[in-house]
């Protein structure tokens, strides 16, 4: 796949550049990649500004703003875009579920073909924001940073740190979980943390965990340098610890809700909690498209749903959801209008730099989270954001909450290139940024449509003999 890929990739670089004009010069950029013309958004400004030149070199942005753009290039490859053209940094998804639950058994990750669709809508980078099949994760990643595979760059995050590790078998922090049991100590947990760092997770999730649990999980993932996000609510619609205390232990970024009511008494400590977040420097996740998806797709549905996303499930996977049916809404409106004003206010208090993009999408559906992305996208500006935050968003500001943002998250010279290039002006029209034409990931250039289709009818369990692979099977701590 990867060979034939990149061929397809050598004919984009000829069909996207036009016969030269007369030029001023010539230039030698002898193994390097140029990408000149339309329009530059890099995430350090909040414009975009004519394209005069982005040189690539093993990997790496070398150049930017470089002045080539009447020169004749000899010795490289050029890309010339269009005036209608806009390049974007690689997108960063910062709760990007690769688990999908088809046979009604639980929640399994697939990769492979999940990881294909990311990368052809222009989300170059991912954290996967709880696991329940690691390996599959951690294996992948090491494919494709060897060259092996091609995906966007997996930042693992390894099992949920809490009882979550039990799926919906549990509500609470305090049910039990063989993979969390309630007795779990000190060192169980801090063993845990440092055997994950170990391989190579960069941040964890905490969900269903109590306050003592998660101020050790914090602590240790501090230690190792790693980040930590956290899902605080439980299913009996409380928190298990606090936002204000997990803020107060250290807590990176908190996902979903800022407060746990829908209105009036349980949302009165929002301005106190957007207080506390921006003395705190945490980031938020608030997975629009997700808790209100249903209603949203509902009434934008031209908008939110252009494309079959059926397509890239197997045959007896299609059949399976057709079966299920859609399930219903994650909130009401009245819930989902707080979460709203929550992000908003939080732009408002000027904490645009602490808004992040997550999709949120483990698989119920025939709706899959690398499209699920651009519907993010698209309810942010529902919400009142302007679509310059909503780029940062997609961009710098998850690299910064990552702590990768010395190497991604905008196009500056030394950075690695990861950019996208998307037809149309998304800071007009954020719908703009889903008509991918191209991918740039460590400055090897893709096809979006190319990856599309292989990926099609992969998605799934074959038949029902195959069912046992997309089967949760939940695993002990403790090896008794």
């Amino acid at each position: 796949m990867l060979t034939r890929i990149v061929a397809v990739v050598s004919i984009i670089l000829v069909s996207l550049a036009p016969r030269l004009a007369l030029a001023q010069w010539v230039e030698t950029l002898e193994g390097q990649l140029l990408v000149r013309g339309g329009w530059l958004f890099d995430s350090v400004s909040d414009e975009r500004r004519p394209n005069t030149g982005i040189v690539i070199k093993d990997g790496k942005i070398v150049k930017v703003d470089a002045g080539l753009q009447d020169s004749v290039i000899s010795e490289v490859n050029v890309v010339d875009l269009d005036d209608s053209d806009t390049i974007l940094p690689g997108m960063v998804d910062l709760h990007a579920h690769y688990n999908l639950d088809l046979v009604g058994n639980g929640r399994v990750e697939e990769v492979v073909n999940n990881g294909l669709l990311f990368l052809a809508n222009g989300v170059t980078s991912t954290w996967s924001a709880g696991e329940y099949y690691p390996e599959r994760v951690i294996e992948q990643r090491d494919r494709i940073d060897a060259g092996e595979s091609i995906g966007p760059r997996l930042f693992a995050s390894g099992p949920y740190f809490g009882a979550f590790r039990c799926e919906y078998n549990i509500g609470l922090a305090s049910d039990d979980c063989i993979g969390w049991p309630n007795d779990i100590t000190e060192k169980e947990i801090r063993d845990e943390v440092d055997a994950w760092a170990e391989q190579g997770v960069v941040s964890l999730k905490i969900k269903q965990a109590t306050p003592g649990e998660m101020k050790i999980i914090i602590e240790q993932a501090h230690k190792h340098g790693m980040t930590t996000a956290a899902h605080l609510a439980n299913y009996d619609w409380e928190y298990d610890v606090e936002l204000r205390d997990a803020i107060l232990m250290g807590l990176d970024r908190v996902e979903h809700q800022l407060t746990l009511g829908s209105g009036g008494p349980e949302s009165a400590e929002m301005p106190q909690m957007i207080d506390l977040m921006l003395a705190h420097e945490v980031y938020y996740d608030a997975n629009l498209q997700m808790y209100g998806g249903i209603n949203e797709r509902r009434k934008h549905a031209a908008e939110m749903l252009w494309t079959d996303e059926s397509r890239f499930f197997t045959p007896y996977a299609q059949k399976l959801l057709e079966e299920r049916g859609e399930p219903a809404p994650e909130s009401d409106e009245a819930e989902f209008t707080q979460r709203v004003l929550e992000l908003k206010s939080l732009y408002d208090a000027g904490g645009a730099h602490l808004m992040i993009i997550g999709t949120d999408e483990p698989v119920y559906t025939n709706l899959l989270p690398g499209f699920a992305y651009h519907r993010e996208l698209l309810a942010m500006t529902y919400a009142g954001i302007p679509q310059p935050a909503v780029l940062k968003a997609a961009t710098i500001n998850g690299a910064t909450a990552l702590g990768i943002d010395d190497q991604l998250g905008s196009i500056e010279a030394g950075k690695l290139a990861d950019l996208v290039v998307v037809q149309g002006n998304p800071l007009d029209d954020i719908k703009a940024a889903r008509n991918v034409r191209l991918v740039i990931k460590d400055g090897v250039a893709y096809d979006p449509a190319e990856l599309l289709r292989s990926a099609e009818g992969k998605i799934g369990p074959a038949d029902a003999n195959d069912h046992a692979n997309w089967e949760l099977e939940l695993r002990p701590l403790r090896n008794e």
